[in-house]
């Protein structure tokens, strides 16, 4: 997709990223809870998009891709939450809208952006840049191995454990400031923790959410969804967020410039862990 802004390297520029995913096929196996805490600790991404803007949300590129060795494996693809949204995919293929491609050709070209910007970000980094991504990267790899079978059956059995409530997180040389991808760093910040910090930590929200529903599945937190930040910030309360790689980075990138005026174009890298917390509960704001 070409656009007309051309980069200025005076300027500061920002990727902000999306995917969905799918997960092991094993994950089939299992049921509600057991299958959802496979699918995000074992994320297998079939559609990323992303694209680059400046500090006014000005677009400089834009990329949207299906990952064949995901989407075109029905044991696979068929682990996935949005498996239904797969007749939407074939309309934007179709249409030209998204491109149908291997692993290896989709992330030369995000490298290639990523060596355009000043930092990187999502609306949940910690699970697309420190879960989605790698984790997709290992199942590539081994893939395209001779071992590939011996390796899946190691993952099977982790995913077994996981689904009994065992914790196979490594914490092992963590940073949390950076997306670590082939060799090199690109500091990173969460959407998600900037929207809590920046946006929605006020009573106009609160109250929103409590007018209209808007809660955490425990029902002790607000919602601080990408789907609800865009709501309040576009004062769009029927509004509804597609699923989709690309749609989705579009609207985060609206987010992030309303953080950049918010915060004068200063902003926090680095995850902010559990960001809903900042809202504080539910019970509090209503006593």
């Amino acid at each position: 997709m070409n656009f007309d802004n051309k980069l200025d390297r005076r300027k500061k520029y920002y990727l902000i990223f999306d995917c969905e995913t799918a997960t092991l096929p094993c994950a089939n196996n299992y049921e509600g809870t057991a299958k959802q805490k496979i699918a995000i600790a074992k994320p297998l991404i079939y559609d990323l998009g992303w694209q680059i803007i400046d500090r006014k949300g000005n677009v400089y590129s834009r990329h949207s891709y299906l990952i064949s060795e995901i989407f075109s494996v029905p044991s696979v693809f068929n682990t996935a939450y949005y498996a239904s949204k797969r007749p939407i995919y074939l309309d934007k293929l179709e249409r030209g809208e998204i491109i149908l491609t291997d692993w290896k050709t989709a992330t030369q070209k995000l490298i290639e952006d990523l060596q355009k910007v000043e930092s990187v970000g999502a609306y949940n980094s910690m699970f697309d840049y420190k879960k989605a991504i790698p984790f997709t990267e290992k199942y590539i790899k081994n893939l395209y191995s001779s071992d590939f079978y011996k390796w899946e059956a190691k993952q099977n059995y982790i995913c077994d454990k996981i689904a009994s409530g065992q914790n196979f997180d490594n914490k092992n040389n963590f940073d949390g400031e950076n997306f670590i991808f082939r060799g090199k760093k690109y500091p990173l910040f969460d959407l998600w923790g900037l929207s809590c910090k920046y946006i929605l930590n006020n009573n106009e929200y609160k109250q929103k959410c409590i007018d209209n529903n808007w809660k955490s599945a425990s029902g002790k937190f607000f919602k601080t969804s990408a789907e609800t930040a865009y709501r309040y910030i576009k004062n769009d309360d029927d509004f509804i967020e597609s699923h989709t790689a690309v749609e989705d980075a579009i609207i985060e990138s609206e987010i992030f410039t309303r953080i950049l005026q918010a915060t004068k174009n200063k902003f926090d890298i680095g995850i902010i862990y559990f960001p809903f917390r900042i809202l504080g509960r539910i019970e509090t704001f209503t006593l």
